[in-house]
């Protein structure tokens, strides 16, 4: 494809603009973009400065993958694709199982860059999730199934900008969405970087990160395993966070 940032998925359940909680108020996604949430038009409206190189890019990269889906080269993807899919549909689906799995990968981030003890590390580390397509034989049109997971782990920004187009646009285009988040003062933001080849790597950044907000995260050597398992079965972990201080 074009060179460019990869795509941006989903963030987090909050308000761009306001960062009121989807839990507080009900939120859309843009329209076009479908990677940022807002709780009024006014809201979409204020934020369209920050919001409209990651909008724009993810609809230029959304068209051309459409447009690929019915040219030579399209129809020779589908020789090479799971099920015979194109990589329009590719794309499709791991927005799908993104926002499936929104929470598990915002944990997973949290507790492989360790964020509870040092929040400095969210500008500094990303992780790094390596996916495969499954089957429909597989995956029986489970969002949560369409993808294995390969590789997690964690590697620092300095390396990955190393790394071939589209990551240097990807995580530059990040470190401005983190700049703009703490001059408002609302924490900052942290990022799983997801590749399934062929497509370019793509971004699923979460906001609003803070080391008050995260104080009662129990950071787990096991992240790791906990993580894979609960991908492969496509299933939802139930988050257990600890208790405020003063109770029981």
């Amino acid at each position: 494809m074009a060179p460019g940032a990869g795509k941006t998925k989903h963030m987090s359940r909050k308000c761009n603009n306001c960062y009121i909680s989807g839990d507080e108020k009900q939120l859309f996604a843009c329209s076009r973009c479908r990677s940022q949430y807002y709780c009024s038009k006014e809201c979409q409206k204020g934020d369209w400065k920050s919001h409209k190189t990651i909008c724009q890019n993810n609809g230029l990269l959304e068209s051309r993958l459409k447009e690929h889906e019915s040219t030579a080269l399209g129809m020779m993807d589908r020789l090479m694709l799971v099920d015979g899919i194109s990589m329009y549909e590719l794309d499709q689906r791991l927005e799908k199982w993104v926002k499936f799995h929104n929470s598990t990968l915002m944990a997973a981030t949290i507790q492989a860059l360790r964020l509870p003890v040092d929040i400095s590390r969210a500008r500094t580390h990303v992780l790094y999730i390596l996916l495969e397509p499954r089957p429909a034989s597989e995956h029986n049109d489970q969002a949560g199934k369409f993808f294995r997971a390969l590789e997690a782990e964690v590697i620092a920004i300095e390396d990955a900008m190393r790394k071939e187009s589209p990551w240097p646009e990807s995580l530059m285009q990040l470190n401005g969405m983190a700049d703009d988040m703490e001059r408002s003062g609302h924490g900052t933001v942290a990022a799983a970087m997801i590749e399934c080849p062929p497509l370019a790597v793509q971004t699923v950044p979460f906001g609003s990160m803070s080391q008050r907000a995260l104080r009662r995260e129990i950071l787990r050597d096991t992240w790791k395993s906990f993580f894979m398992q609960h991908i492969e079965q496509g299933a939802r972990p139930k988050l257990v966070r600890a208790r405020p201080e003063g109770r029981g």
